[in-house]
């Protein structure tokens, strides 16, 4: 990941089975200044009560920073260790922190729980399971996580307090043997290994059933659209003032030729341009640091009949340089997710000039200080028009 170290927020030293460790931990990302109690709990309960000898293969779901899977690695260094996260920057820290472990050997991932892991088994799956994915997506992760343990395989699992009693009215249902379990004040911590009785699932590539909240149209200066929405992305059922001002700017531009969004949301910017300008767009490329942002549009590209050219999820803007040649887009449309002290406004200066082509156009919505330093970084380009809103700014410019 380039500049890693501007993302780095802590390193902080842990120890699990006589081996230390260090890892670096990130401000956009959780649990940034410690290893939180739910890791801890639930790395302790696998030393104990978990025979890590019978263990060749592990593969850990929504990894972080890579805490559980870099641990298992080091006491089990001859093991295959998979590591999944949605988010790039939690994929990018999860392989630095394994090279710095000397776990160069890890594999990591960046995508939705299960995908691209087809026709794999494991025998421990791990899991530090947040609250804010949504009931539907932690049903599915119990439902499917059978398909992908070996005949003896185990998970092991931490959930918080207020989840814990639907974990386990879930995995009795499903069938599956809780074995161990251990409660704190905050977090619970159970392993399991599916029943005679348990249902088993496959994870496909495309299913984001659990993901989708549901379908709605929206409506924008007398354009109307409709999209599916996904749990845990913001503008579910309402246009929020970034989208509002968004629009309010973009109604009165030509749009054409290749287009690139960064960080799409639900996908939103896409449906309302393409209801547009849908003859003028000949190529349309997603990229963002958040894996179902990229899946949920690529969804609704579906119903223009339009498949993204690239879907890419990459930590950062500057990251953009690594996916996209140089000069080949014509109109980027760019929502940045600020992470403190990370100064997000120099790499997409960079990278807007990079691959913009000259005559281009970039449109960037964030917040009226973020937009102010944006325009401070910028050089090459010339403001074409500003619009302010409720603490939102939202620039259109065009590359000199």
């Amino acid at each position: 990941m380039k500049h890693f170290s501007s993302y780095v927020n802590k390193i902080i030293k842990f120890r699990f089975c006589g081996k230390d460790l260090n890892f670096s931990l990130s401000h956009a990302l959780f649990s940034s200044f410690d290893i939180d109690e739910g890791t801890r709990l639930l790395l302790k309960g696998i030393a104990q009560h978990i025979d890590l000898e019978s263990v060749h293969s592990c593969l850990d779901v929504g990894c972080g920073v890579g805490v559980i899977g870099i641990c298992i690695h080091r006491r089990l260094p001859n093991a295959t260790v998979v590591m999944q996260d949605r988010d790039a920057i939690a994929a990018a820290f999860a392989k630095e922190n394994s090279r710095e472990n000397g776990g160069e050997a890890t594999e990591v991932q960046c995508g939705l729980a299960f995908h691209h892991i087809e026709g794999r088994s494991f025998d421990l799956v791990t899991s530090n399971l947040p609250a804010k994915a949504g009931v539907p997506v932690l049903e599915a992760f119990f439902r499917h996580v059978s398909a992908f343990l070996t005949p003896q395989g185990i998970a092991a699992v931490v959930v918080v307090a207020p989840l814990v009693s639907f974990t386990i009215s879930t995995l009795k249902a499903l069938g599956y043997w809780i074995v161990y379990s251990e409660t704190t004040k905050r977090h619970t911590a159970l392993h399991f290994r599916p029943g005679e009785s348990s249902s088993t699932g496959n994870a496909l590539p495309v299913d984001l059933a659990p993901y989708i909240r549901g379908k709605q149209v929206f409506s924008a200066h007398e354009v109307s659209y409709e999209i599916e929405t996904a749990w845990s992305l913001p503008d579910f059922d309402t246009l929020g003032y970034s989208l509002s001002i968004s629009f309010e700017l973009l109604r009165t531009q030509p749009v054409k030729g290749e287009l690139l969004v960064w960080n799409p949301g639900q996908g939103h910017l896409v449906a309302y341009l393409l209801r547009r300008h849908a003859r003028a767009i000949s190529g349309i490329s997603l990229a963002s640091r958040d894996s179902l942002e990229l899946e949920i549009t690529r969804r609704n590209l579906g119903s223009f009949d339009r498949e993204p050219r690239v879907a890419s999820a990459v930590p950062s803007e500057i990251c953009l340089l690594d996916i996209l040649p140089r000069a080949g887009i014509d109109f980027l449309c760019a929502a940045p997710h600020p992470i403190p002290r990370v100064p997000w406004q120099s790499e997409m200066a960079v990278a807007a000039t990079e691959i913009v082509k000259p005559g281009g156009m970039l449109f960037i919505v964030s917040t009226s200080t973020e937009a102010h330093r944006f325009l401070a970084s910028l050089h090459g380009w010339r403001l074409i028009e500003s619009r302010k809103q409720f603490g939102w700014r939202a620039l259109l410019l065009k590359h000199q």
